[in-house]
């Protein structure tokens, strides 16, 4: 057996790691990549699609736990008595202002579980700020319009996209791995399935929503009763 000596046993050392370095290249941790598609609705005949926009696409890591994330601020106008954006997507804990910018006034409310409230009658210039803790999709309505449907949207996951116009979404720096994908909008069922992101992403093609059994069904105003039947004020 050959004794060396201390210096000898570190040089020696220095070598070998420095050999093995120059061979060996770690893999690549936590590589991400972009997830992609097209979300389109099925209509009923003579009917087009003009909300694409309000669709909202989440991506939940299986078996993963789910991350704290910072609350946000979100906005929802009511013009022209509409909800403008028709949907906002917020994390738990986010507040959204609702401003009116309508020559009249409105009285936004919900009374969904665990995120009921109650703005108030308002005129045009003032604003209304809700915060929202509750994971899940809020519907908020007025109280003195009955055909006015906005939604806020609350979700855990920072993995999330509207489509633009053409219906087309992109997610990017979606870690490799299991997710559940999720496809909601507010005129046809949700979908819900399983993906695998591959480490350079993956594009998922067309996502395809039917609408057409869809129907307006009116909602009660902010005490349980139905809208007055002479018609909307404004």
């Amino acid at each position: 057996m050959i004794q060396l000596s201390s210096g000898r046993r570190r040089t020696l050392a220095l070598l070998i790691r420095a050999t093995v370095g120059a061979c060996w290249v770690a893999p690549a941790l936590g590589a991400q990549g972009a997830v992609s598609g097209q979300v389109s609705i099925a209509e009923r005949p003579g009917e087009s699609t003009d909300d694409l926009g309000n669709a909202v696409v989440t991506l939940e890591a299986i078996g993963a736990a789910r991350p704290r994330l910072a609350p946000t601020k979100a906005q929802i106008a009511m013009e022209r008595r509409r909800f403008t954006p028709g949907v906002a997507v917020v994390t738990p804990g986010s507040t959204v202002e609702f401003p009116n910018r309508d020559g009249f006034d409105h009285n936004i409310f919900s009374n969904d579980p665990g995120s009921e409230f109650d703005a108030g009658q308002y005129g045009r210039g003032e604003s209304y700020g809700v915060t929202f803790r509750k994971a899940g999709v809020v519907p908020v309505f007025c109280n003195i319009h009955s055909r006015m449907v906005g939604h806020v949207y609350v979700t855990g996951t920072p993995y999330v996209a509207q489509p633009s116009v053409d219906g087309r979404w992109s997610i990017a720096r979606v870690p490799a791995g299991k997710y559940l994908l999720r496809v909601w909008h507010s005129r046809t069922p949700a979908l819900e399935r399983e993906i695998v992101v591959a480490a350079s992403g993956v594009d998922l093609g067309a996502t395809p929503l039917d609408a057409r059994g869809f129907k307006f069904l009116a909602h009660k105003n902010k005490f349980g009763q139905d809208y007055k039947s002479t018609g909307e004020r404004y």
